[in-house]
């Protein structure tokens, strides 16, 4: 499953996400810099966020991890990478991608 929820800023996209992944400890979370997972994530949560720029980075932080979604924070990836990431493992492995991010265009 894809899902993407364009919301404007400021209106507590990353804390539903840390909600959600508190809920579910299966969950993780993908955020385009290190400084967004240091500064806005609970430090019992950062092993589960992971900081990529590129699918090869994304996958390689994936490679022996057990998840059944992965979310996005923030539509700073293009949407070339996020429809690669779902086909790779949405499609193919099962796991729900959820993007929350502000769409400026």
């Amino acid at each position: 499953m894809l899902k993407l929820n364009n919301q404007d800023r400021g209106s507590g996209k990353t804390t539903k996400i840390i909600e959600l992944m508190e809920e579910d400890e299966l969950a993780l979370c993908l955020v385009p810099y290190y400084g967004i997972k240091r500064s806005l994530f609970p430090k019992e949560l950062q092993k589960r966020v992971i900081s990529a720029r590129s699918f090869k980075n994304v996958y390689d932080e994936l490679q022996g991890r057990r998840c059944n979604k992965i979310y996005i924070d923030e539509l700073l990836y293009s949407n070339f990478f996020i429809a690669e990431l779902f086909y790779n493992f949405g499609r193919r492995s099962d796991i729900s991608i959820i993007v929350y991010g502000t769409d400026n265009s």
